[in-house]
């Protein structure tokens, strides 16, 4: 089900904004960016009972029908690149009574009576209780910018009077005025200056030098709030609740013995998201992620992302990156 796809779903009630990462089904979808599953459910009643009891009726037997459709997802949301939560569930035992248990607890979050039909709109989070449910605690279980071109900015930013970000754009971009123009070196360095640009326009920071400054720190410190691995240019990958992260040679980044399998369990694995400078905000891994480029996918394993040694032994050469990374502090940015 490698389906993803940008909507303004009305019926979930605003739950979904326009760039979750969402997988739909037939009679719901995943939200992989809020970590919830959305089912419907429809119930009708018999004719001939009072207006009163048909609409009761009829409320029950959609939520009936919205649990049940619900667990029909649960079973396909994947864990891992070797298990989904079908995989997890044998009847009869107790893991699948846990879950049915979970799926009996969903909230209804948007109902609707007409025509004699009800309809209602039933979400639960992957996180918490099903993950509780269905992993058993394991055994073993950005502001990224180069210094350099930083400083060279604050330096003209302390003697210009016009607005930060006008003056800024013509000097990164204008060649009327070579004379007086801030030479880039290469693409890199153009990419993140248009990043500052639209941060200065969308924050309008009253000190845009100190703040700048407090980014560079930040950096040059190595305190990483988080892990964001872009995963934009990779084909054929499968979300999943909490995907392997390798490096080139195969070994395991993510997760390890470290990781805090708590903090997997109630916030999920990872999050995901289409926009990197969205990414970069969110709670999630805010306010200095590290972030670090996937390849492709390993060997045939859908969910496990591959990136260089030399990307890997930067997460491993930073103590503040591993603690966030070992606390469930990871996004993904997937393609459309």
């Amino acid at each position: 089900m490698k389906i993803f796809a940008v909507i303004a779903f009305v019926a979930l009630a605003a739950q979904v904004v326009a760039d979750d990462v969402v997988q739909e089904s037939a009679n719901g979808s995943i939200n992989w960016s809020e970590g919830v599953i959305y089912a419907q459910g429809f119930g009708t009643a018999r004719e001939g009972l009072p207006e009163a009891q048909r609409r009761l009726l009829s409320r029950r037997a959609a939520l009936v029908d919205g649990q049940r459709n619900l667990l029909e997802i649960t079973k396909g949301v994947r864990l891992t690149s070797m298990t989904k939560v079908v995989d997890q569930i044998v009847d009869e035992s107790t893991m699948a009574t846990r879950v049915q248990g979970v799926i009996k607890g969903a909230v209804p979050v948007k109902e609707h009576y007409q025509n004699d039909i009800y309809t209602v709109t039933m979400a639960m989070s992957i996180g918490g209780d099903l993950l509780f449910a269905v992993m058993p605690e394991p055994s073993e279980l950005v502001f990224e910018v180069r210094q350099s071109l930083v400083d060279r900015l604050l330096a003209g930013l302390h003697n210009r009077i016009a607005p930060s970000a006008v003056w800024l754009e013509n000097q990164l971009f204008n060649k009327a005025i070579a004379s007086e123009s801030f030479i880039l070196n290469g693409q890199t360095e153009a990419d993140t200056a248009r990043r500052i640009i639209q941060w200065i326009e969308a924050t309008q920071p009253g000190d845009v030098v100190s703040a700048l400054r407090a980014s560079v720190n930040d950096y040059a410190s190595g305190e990483f709030s988080g892990l964001l691995i872009d995963a934009s240019s990779v084909t054929g990958f499968e979300l999943a609740t909490i995907p392997t992260i390798r490096d080139s040679e195969g070994k395991v980044i993510y997760p390890t013995a470290q990781t805090s399998f708590s903090d997997i369990a109630n916030k999920r694995g990872v999050s995901y998201d289409f926009d990197i400078n969205d990414a970069v905000r969110n709670a999630r891994v805010a306010r200095v992620p590290l972030i670090v480029k996937a390849l492709d996918t390993y060997e045939g394993l859908d969910s496990d992302l591959v990136i260089s040694k030399a990307e890997a032994a930067r997460i491993q050469a930073s103590e503040s990156a591993q603690n966030a990374m070992n606390q469930a502090g990871v996004m993904i940015v997937v393609a459309l």
